[in-house]
């Protein structure tokens, strides 16, 4: 659903007047560095020969698979969810797991910071106020109401749990695999027979843009991704560990075979992002995280009364970015995250596993990791320094930060303790690489224009700049911060 089409229509003067400058710009490069062909014949006109030109012709390349994308080592090992940022963080806190001697200490203070009140001279901060956590704070209802916050980082199941009579437990989260009595959420006995996989593809990605889904593709089903342990925690009604069900390495299993995964995701809100680090921001995270809860779950439902299993997860079970790629959603950036053509890295990924066989889609390249290697704009606007500056992902000093790097696959290496050691000193969460990335654009006439220069590779030095012109890819700004809630609704 696009949150964002109010924008779309608001071009102020100041707009028209850049987009002269812009206009006139783009055409002195157009004929200085392409005299036979204007810009746009180069993009669109698939006869020309790109060997005959100096600026290739834009294109998205289907591939087969994902390792047609990227170098990933047939030898790779399932990563260990324990070894994310969050959980070595959690359980330090909870003291149930200690962190180690080349661990960042830092998460300490993260943990104690992000669980304490505010006080009455944070919430003077811009982007802190009580308006801005009340903001995030309700953004939070369906999670908070549900107890599925901690599948965040957890399990499906981890979180609020209430003790049945047998000794079992019955999770609270809405990304439980079972319903509180027999007859919920059950698979039905018959299964529905589509006449071929591209007629279920069409039924399925259609109910998932109902339900709420932005974007969604299929992947197939591949162990690899899978995470070869999890992190079980559930809690009681108080908030505290239930030690005797804790599991931080917990094997993650089916009691099916799945043969698909539709992968589902969800826009963040611009204007949110743009004032991030802050609670503003935080909410359109948070949003992002109640709609990938509250769509999988539909899906869910949905393929169950078709007749087929189904296991729905947000960042539990497997690994969601290299699941969106095979999807053909996007690519890998340099911040680690997916980058889509239609919102750039301002999404949040869920997915649903099933056995149901559906037409899978194939992944697609349009320049990101070419152009993740010029703009570095990600790293040298981090608050915490923790994104790789190496060049390439083949430059020999790209190398692992520590244990929370997955191995075996070509991507830059970033430090995700350090990462969240600065949610520690923010109190909250921080999303600036997000916000400054010049593909996190809404569709205005000024973002296509940035969009056709990050696909084109004699000008894709000048999208950085282009971005900073019209004024985006800044972030941290009090001033914007103070005038959220006094811009146009």
């Amino acid at each position: 659903m696009d949150s964002n089409s109010h924008l779309k229509n608001k071009i102020s003067r100041r707009d028209a007047i850049k987009f002269g400058s812009f206009t006139a710009a783009m055409a002195t490069l157009s004929a200085a560095i392409a005299p036979r062909h204007t810009v746009a014949q180069t993009l669109t006109d698939p006869d020309m020969d790109s060997e005959e030109n100096e600026i290739p012709k834009v294109s998205v390349i289907k591939h087969k698979t994902i390792d047609d994308i990227m170098r990933i080592d047939p030898n790779m090992e399932r990563f260990d969810q324990f070894n994310t940022a969050f959980n070595k963080c959690m359980l330090d806190g909870f003291n149930m797991i200690r962190l180690k001697a080349d661990d960042n200490t830092d998460l300490r203070h993260t943990f104690a910071s992000l669980g304490s009140e505010t006080t009455e001279s944070e919430v003077k901060k811009p982007g802190h106020t009580d308006i801005d956590l009340a903001f995030d704070a309700g953004a939070g209802g369906v999670e908070s109401f549900t107890g599925s916050g901690m599948s965040r980082q957890c399990s499906n199941e981890s979180g609020p749990s209430i003790p049945m009579p047998d000794g079992s437990l019955l999770p609270l989260s809405l990304y439980k695999q079972h319903g509180s009595n027999p007859n919920e959420f059950k698979k039905s006995p018959h299964e529905y027979k589509f006449e071929t996989p591209e007629d279920a593809s069409y039924a399925i990605k259609k109910a998932a843009k109902l339900y709420g889904a932005d974007l969604v593709g299929i992947a197939p089903f591949e162990e690899r991704w899978l995470y070869k342990t999890e992190v079980h925690v559930p809690m009681d009604l108080d908030g505290n560990p239930i030690e005797s069900h804790v599991n931080p390495f917990r094997k993650v299993q089916f009691d099916f075979k799945p043969k698909s995964v539709i992968v589902l995701a969800f826009e963040m809100d611009y204007e949110a992002y743009k004032v991030q680090p802050s609670a503003i921001g935080a909410a359109a995270t948070t949003m992002g995280y109640s709609q990938m809860m509250e769509t999988s779950v539909r899906m869910a439902h949905m393929i169950r009364r078709l007749g087929y299993n189904t296991v729905h997860a947000g960042n539990a079970v497997g690994i969601s970015v290299p699941l969106a790629i095979q999807a053909g959603l996007g690519e890998s950036s340099r911040m680690g995250l997916l980058v889509t053509e239609e919102y750039g890295p301002r999404v949040r990924l869920a997915k649903v596993y099933t056995d149901l066989e559906i037409a899978l889609d194939e992944p697609k390249t349009f320049g990101v990791k070419e152009f993740c290697e010029i703009c570095q704009k990600c790293a040298d606007s981090c608050p915490s320094k923790a994104i790789s500056k190496s060049d390439k992902t083949t430059d020999p000093d790209n190398l692992p930060m520590n244990d929370c790097n997955g191995l075996g696959v070509d991507k830059w290496y970033n430090d995700h303790q350090k990462c969240l050691s600065f949610w520690g000193v923010n109190k909250g969460e921080c999303g600036v690489c997000i916000s400054v990335c010049p593909y996190n654009k809404i569709d205005m006439w000024h973002h296509d224009a940035a969009k056709v220069i990050t696909k084109i590779p004699g000008l894709r030095r000048m999208a950085r700049s282009f971005d900073e012109v019209f004024g985006y890819g800044k972030a941290g700004s009090e001033k914007l911060m103070k005038s959220y809630w006094k811009r146009r609704i």
